[in-house]
């Protein structure tokens, strides 16, 4: 079972940076959005927990002036609850719009921080590339080698089914596959 085991990476591996590392105003927007969500959450959770304590604890029926008067108890705080209601969903609505905003300048900003960090994994990608097109030119001598054998036994005219022969034809045609143009498109596009 050791074929199984996961082998320890010699060096880091790595690091895609995300939006926010690449571009300053993007992390900005990020950030003031996790802000504005939080305010958010917290507004919502007050606001129930309001209107709990306005089902559970009903202001009296009649103004605290009258209760006052008539000499009952007056709990002031109750009847300033429902014009905290209702600030709370004012400012809970508003915060909700600023969510809105900033979520559709992030929108406009994603392309730029996107080109960002193209520009940060660029070198890294093109490395990577480039040992993809050494294993694929690697893959292709080594299909020439094999063809070459299945070429002498077409030539002498052996019925080579027998032996039975595999042949790579996910690589495309030995003289414009796959690999051909997959090494002209990363040449074209400047990793190699």
């Amino acid at each position: 079972m050791a074929l199984l085991k996961k082998s320890v990476p010699a060096t880091e591996p790595f690091r895609i940076p995300t939006l926010a590392e690449a571009d300053a105003d993007y992390a900005a927007m990020e950030a003031k959005l996790a802000e504005l969500n939080a305010q958010l959450a917290a507004t919502k959770a007050e606001d129930r927990s309001l209107e709990r304590d306005i089902l559970a604890r009903p202001a009296p029926g009649i103004r605290s002036g009258v209760a006052e008067l008539l000499g009952d108890a007056v709990d002031i705080s109750l009847h300033g609850r429902p014009a905290r209601l209702q600030d709370l969903r004012r400012k809970a609505s508003d915060i909700e719009a600023a969510i809105e905003i900033i979520r559709r300048r992030m929108a406009d900003r994603r392309s730029i921080a996107s080109v960002a960090a193209c520009k940060a994994v660029r070198d890294e990608y093109g490395r990577r590339v480039r040992a993809i097109i050494t294993a694929l030119e690697a893959v292709a001598a080594a299909r020439a080698d094999a063809e070459q054998i299945l070429d002498g036994l077409e030539r002498e005219d052996v019925q080579y089914g027998y032996l039975p022969p595999l042949r790579p034809t996910f690589l495309g045609t030995i003289g414009d596959g796959h690999i051909d143009r997959y090494i002209r498109s990363a040449t074209e596009a400047g990793y190699v």
